[in-house]
């Protein structure tokens, strides 16, 4: 799986993370925007890259709305 970080930002507050990715996987091109918790601020560049690919690989987990599962 390859992925770039669009944007994103942390919100103190409510401790989300809220990012937007893109990239590609088995061939297929996507988008996710999506919001993740965090015990604490992802304060690098490393460990944001880090947090979206831990979201990003759960989601890839779930089964499609189709079924099937890669």
């Amino acid at each position: 799986m390859q992925f770039k970080v669009t944007s994103a930002y942390y919100d103190e507050a409510s401790k989300y993370l809220v990012y937007t990715a893109t990239g590609e996987r088995n061939g297929a091109r996507y988008t996710v925007s999506s919001r993740v918790k965090c015990l604490k601020a992802p304060t690098t560049p490393e460990r944001l890259h880090m947090v979206v690919l831990l979201a990003l690989t759960d989601q890839f987990k779930r089964p499609s709305p189709s079924g099937r599962r890669e």
